[in-house]
This record gives C-alpha cells, sequence and structure tokens, in this order.
C-alpha cells in the first residue's frame, strides 16, 4: 500500500510538472502557465482535512493578487513517506520558494538542506520543522494555542470533572505543542483531571472510535479535547451516537464543516481558529519577498498568526469573512 502511495504521489506530482501549470493560481479562469512566472510550491500534511481547503483559497487569493503561480501539493491522507516524494520530485522544478508543513519534521529536513543549496528559499508553515535549515516559521503558536483550547474547555465544565484528549498523531510538533499548552491550562484547575489520551492517526472514523471507547470507559467524563483537525468531528460523532451532546462538553481544533454543524448540533461548545486563509496566505508573500530579495524577516523567524476562539454565540459573526 506504500508503494501504492508513492506511486500515486510521483504520477500526480510529475503530471503537473510536465503540464507546466499551476494548481491553484488562475487569471480569468484559465490556469496561469508556471514558465511564465515564479512557482511557489506548498506542501501541506494532506489533502483530506477540511482545514486545508481554507488554507488553499488563501494561497491561491493571494497568488491573484501577486500574479504569480502558486501550487498546493500533499498525499491524500496524513502520510509522511508520501510527502517526501512529493518533496522529492517538485526540487527537480527548482521553484521559486517552497512552504513545508510537516507530518514528520525529520523526515523532510534532507530534502530541506538540499533546497538551501540549490538557493530555494524554504520556510516552515503550519508546523515546525525543528533542528532544520528552514528560514523561519509561520503559524500558530501551538502552545498558546492549546492553554486556550484547555481553558475553553475548562470554563465550558464549570473548572471540574474528568476530561479526555484525542490526538491526531504524537510524531507531529505541533499537535505536541498543543497537548502540552492543554495541559497547562487544565493544570491550574485542581478539580479538573486528565483520564484519557488517544490517538486518532488523523481520521475522523478513528476518533469517532476513540472517543466512544473513553466514553464507555468514563461514563462520568465532563469534556474532551480534540487536538488535531480530524479529531473534534469524531468527538461530535461519538456525542452524537451515544445521545451526550451537551452533558459531556467538547472543545477542539479547527472552524470547518464537521466542526461549524457540531457546533449548530449542540454537540461543540468552542472551537479553535488557527486562521488558515490568512496564515497561507501571508506565507506566499514572505516567500515573494525572500525571492525577489526584499523581505525583512531575520533567518529563524517567528510569525504568530494567532487563534480566535469561536463559541455558540459569535459563530455566525465569525463565518461572515474569511480567516
Amino acid at each position: 500500500m506504500r508503494k501504492v502511495l508513492l506511486a500515486t504521489a510521483l504520477l500526480a506530482v510529475s503530471t503537473l510538472a510536465l503540464a507546466g501549470c499551476s494548481t491553484a493560481a488562475t487569471t480569468g479562469g484559465t490556469t496561469a502557465k508556471s514558465d511564465s512566472k515564479p512557482v511557489y510550491v506548498f506542501l501541506p500534511k494532506s489533502l483530506n482535512n477540511p482545514y486545508w481547503v481554507d488554507a488553499r483559497k488563501g494561497m491561491e487569493d493571494q497568488a491573484k493578487k501577486l500574479g504569480v503561480t502558486a501550487k498546493f501539493l500533499g498525499p491524500d491522507t496524513d502520510d509522511a513517506a508520501a510527502q517526501v516524494a512529493i518533496f522529492d520530485s517538485i526540487l527537480a522544478t527548482k521553484p521559486a520558494g517552497i512552504a513545508i508543513s510537516p507530518n514528520d519534521p525529520a523526515s523532510v529536513i534532507d530534502d530541506i538542506a538540499k533546497a538551501r543549496a540549490a538557493g530555494i528559499p524554504v520556510i516552515a508553515w503550519d508546523g515546525p520543522v525543528p533542528n532544520s535549515q528552514v528560514m523561519g516559521y509561520i503559524g500558530t503558536d501551538n502552545v498558546a494555542a492549546g492553554e486556550q483550547a484547555g481553558e475553553a474547555l475548562a470554563k465550558s465544565i464549570n473548572k471540574k470533572g474528568k476530561v479526555a484528549v484525542v490526538i491526531g498523531s504524537l510524531s507531529a510538533v505541533n499537535l505536541n505543542q498543543r497537548l502540552t499548552g492543554v495541559k497547562k491550562a487544565l493544570a491550574k484547575y485542581p478539580d479538573i483531571k486528565l483520564v484519557a489520551t488517544e490517538v486518532s492517526g488523523e481520521s475522523i472514523a478513528t476518533a469517532q472510535s476513540a472517543s466512544e471507547t473513553i466514553l464507555q470507559a468514563n461514563p462520568d467524563l465532563a469534556g474532551m479535547v480534540g487536538i488535531g483537525g480530524s479529531d473534534l468531528p469524531g468527538i461530535a460523532g461519538a456525542l452524537k451516537s451515544g445521545n451526550k451532546c451537551g452533558t459531556v462538553k467538547a472543545v477542539g481544533f479547527d472552524v470547518v464543516p464537521q466542526g461549524i454543524d457540531g457546533m449548530k448540533g449542540k454537540c461543540v461548545d468552542a472551537l479553535i481558529s488557527q486562521k488558515p486563509f490568512g496564515m497561507t496566505a501571508q506565507a506566499l508573500q514572505i516567500l515573494a519577498d525572500f525571492h525577489g530579495k526584499t523581505s525583512k524577516l531575520k533567518d529563524n523567524f517567528t510569525v504568530d498568526t494567532g487563534v480566535v476562539t469561536v463559541t455558540p454565540d459569535t459563530l455566525d459573526e465569525f463565518l461572515k469573512t474569511a480567516h
């Protein structure tokens, strides 16, 4: 199966390269030719998470404003090896800049070094790549965001009771940072006890199954928090199937369709928005500035794009604009 995924990823990138066109930047409904404009490549963890839809839209919007070509290339699901295969392939095309959101930071360190040696600017976007040659990081301060999620959960359960965590991956730096922040926030409240932590593999179905297991083992559970983008939809599904919406409070990341539906269905109490649209638009501007040698950012820069806590009372107003 892994060989099939790698072959599929390589074929997809090769096809795009041969076509000489962007999957994202268009003008007047006509695809922009990559050989006439600088080409920038964004490498997300996957394409199946709704979070990446808004991220891609932000890239597309900024690409049109800048008059450049931008490509959004990732594996269908979170797969570090498939992501590396795509990274390998795009290096040969010598893009004007690369933004990487790594599944496994260690797996992309060599390709980042190769890109930098070839004079290609590389930034970490959405998720950091420690101990690498990335020029800097733009995205969420994930520890602070985790604290905000933990505070939202504590507030929703009146600062007491048993809580549980569902996390997409234990190898992703950004998710572990969020978990650290959640634990830091909850530690302020002596009457809150963290009783379970389950891994979902960034699968909504697995997140729901894990949540159902937690609920069965803890019938007096007060609340749950989802760390990855697929986790809260799974939690909400478990609460709905168990008829526990509103009884067990739920908090998680990203204002995606499943989270919005869960909130409107009274199964979700707070959503932590990472502003994916604006984050990616700003990341493309940073790459363009590096390529044009006009950037004022220093090596190892950090740009925190911030988060917003969305509740049922603020949801409608939040959805009126792109974030």
